[in-house]
């Protein structure tokens, strides 16, 4: 074999080896494996710590909470917003009910709370009433256990 057949197939193999790698790294990059752990927010209203995920890009926004199993123990997630508008939710593909509060300045406006979960082609639209710049979402129940109302002040950690 001459020796530029050879140094086409050496390169050859290279080729194929790069592609089957990038294969590869888009795989595991597909299932998160690689993804940067998602950014947290600590929060506090009125004595009760919260730790919530915040949805910062326009498809984490989306999807929310939807697919989850479940929330630990004063965990949610946070949307925070440039502007003040009304906001609407939906409980899309959620797996467990949830509260959905309101907030406008660092006070909550409103209280949408122990909504059930429904599926990919959700009814039920729950809107804040009132322009707000952040939404976070908890557990069902969370607001009422740890009497949580409208007024409250959510101050960021």
């Amino acid at each position: 074999m001459s020796k530029k057949n050879m140094d086409f197939n050496k390169n050859k193999k290279f080729f194929w080896a790069i592609i089957v790698l990038a294969l590869i790294i888009g795989f595991f990059w597909s299932k998160k494996l690689f993804a940067p752990a998602p950014f947290r927010q600590a929060l506090q209203i009125n004595q009760v710590l919260i730790e919530a995920e915040v949805a910062q890009s326009l498809i984490e926004q989306y999807r929310g909470l939807s697919g989850r199993q479940s929330l630990e123990t004063n965990t949610g997630m946070l949307f925070n917003y440039q502007d003040k508008q009304v906001r609407e939710f939906v409980m899309r593909n959620m797996n467990f009910p949830l509260d959905i509060i309101f907030i406008r300045d660092g006070q909550i406006i409103k209280i949408a709370a122990n909504l059930e979960p429904e599926g990919s082609r959700p009814q039920k639209i729950y809107q804040s009433g009132e322009p707000v710049n952040q939404v976070l979402e908890m557990g069902g129940g969370f607001c009422e256990k740890n009497q949580i109302k409208v007024g409250d002040r959510v101050l960021l950690n």
